[in-house]
């Protein structure tokens, strides 16, 4: 009989196949009934997880307690992940007890760094006190049902330190579920996928009888009441107008390294374009709030007059000179590509039913700033 971790410290970079009679004693912690998993589920013992890759589909389940008969199976690494590989339920695996119970290991995401996945990949682990990112979790599914492809979305603590991938596949039963809005805990198997030097840890939910997120989100985390975020590489969903005051320089979708978001820059053909461009926001009723606060990041760099934001209750449409609009304080990135948070800019005090904001960029034929925008929303706080 080997342990898991004895198992696993039999390969050494090139595939094992058993023709021994060694067997391996372990619990089913994540199985296909929700089709999150598909021909593969996760085991794990007292010394570590790993995957079964299945010939056939069926027959385990969580809770299982089975002993893995090796011969006709292989050992493998897939992507950075072990596996067991070409397992017949019928003839190499022997249910020997269920509804085995395993405790998780309660992780934050801080501790899910690719050197921990070494001892901790295909475990069953637990994250206490996290929630979707706001991006992720103002209305998205857990999955793309209607194409069957899988959803990828990050969970974060209230320390804002990082994130996490939670990776679902479109085929399972909750694949067109929303995500869960507020903050708790998940039970997740601990994955990671290796390509080349890159590593991303993942993470598959294991049952949603083990997603417990209905409390309130972080502080400063709270779902907005209105929201932009450029993942559509759109610069003009949702009602958002751009006006050329003077000049011709546009704002635009950008995408840098899979991060999406708006940009602007009168550096055009080689030269500084001198222009006056207007990025304005549909009309948003604001006169169910009591306390609307607006924020935004940006990153910029090179020299030039700063990005301002305005409120406007008059504006209906056309050049921003039809209407009365107020500057608001905000910290805007110092430059160097820096992402900076603008705070919360009070809209109390324009509170309405047809409240309007804009983005004011400048430039002349001697300089202008490169200015990125992302994540525009207000929270009725």
């Amino acid at each position: 009989m080997l342990t898991i971790a004895e198992l696993k410290a039999l390969y050494s970079g090139t595939p094992v196949s058993f023709t021994q009679a060694k067997s391996v004693y372990a619990v089913v912690t994540a199985d296909e009934n929700d089709g999150n998993f598909y021909k593969n589920i996760s085991v794990q013992d007292h010394t570590g997880g790993i995957t079964l890759r299945l010939l056939n589909s069926g027959g385990l389940y969580m809770g299982d307690s089975i002993r893995i008969y090796l011969p006709g199976t292989k050992l493998s690494e897939y992507a950075g992940m072990m596996q067991i590989d070409s397992v017949d339920v019928d003839n190499n695996v022997i249910k020997q007890a269920t509804l085995v119970h395993v405790e998780p290991l309660v992780r934050t995401i801080a501790q899910l760094t690719p050197a921990a996945l070494d001892t901790i990949q295909s475990m069953l682990i637990q994250l206490n006190d996290v929630e979707f990112t706001v991006a992720d979790a103002t209305g998205s599914t857990w999955a793309d049902a209607a194409n069957q492809d899988y959803g990828e979305h990050l969970l974060e603590d209230c320390s804002l330190s990082g994130t996490v991938m939670v990776r679902t596949s479109g085929y399972s039963n909750y694949a067109a579920q929303p995500l869960p809005t507020g903050k708790g805990s998940i039970q997740c198997i601990a994955g990671r996928y290796v390509s080349g030097p890159s590593t991303t840890i993942q993470l598959s939910n294991r049952s949603m009888a083990t997603v417990n997120m209905n409390g309130p989100r972080c502080p400063g985390q709270e779902l907005p009441f209105f929201f932009k975020n450029f993942e559509d590489q759109s610069i003009s969903s949702g009602g958002w107008t751009q006006q050329n005051v003077s000049g011709n320089v546009p704002w635009y979708a950008d995408v840098y390294q899979s991060y999406h978001f708006g940009r602007i820059t009168n550096f055009i053909g080689g030269s500084n374009q001198a222009c006056e461009t207007w990025y304005i926001s549909p009309s948003i009723d604001l006169s169910s709030t009591t306390n609307p606060q607006l924020s935004f990041r940006t990153a910029c760099n090179y020299a030039g007059a700063e990005l301002q934001v305005l409120v406007s209750t008059d504006y209906v449409s056309g050049l921003p000179s039809t209407a009365t609009w107020t500057p608001l304080s905000a910290t805007m990135s110092s430059g160097t590509w820096t992402w900076t948070l603008s705070g919360n800019i009070d809209l109390t005090s324009y509170i309405s039913t047809n409240t309007h904001f804009a983005y004011k960029y400048t430039g002349t034929s001697s300089d202008g700033k490169n200015y990125e925008l992302d994540d525009i929303r207000i929270v009725d706080l």
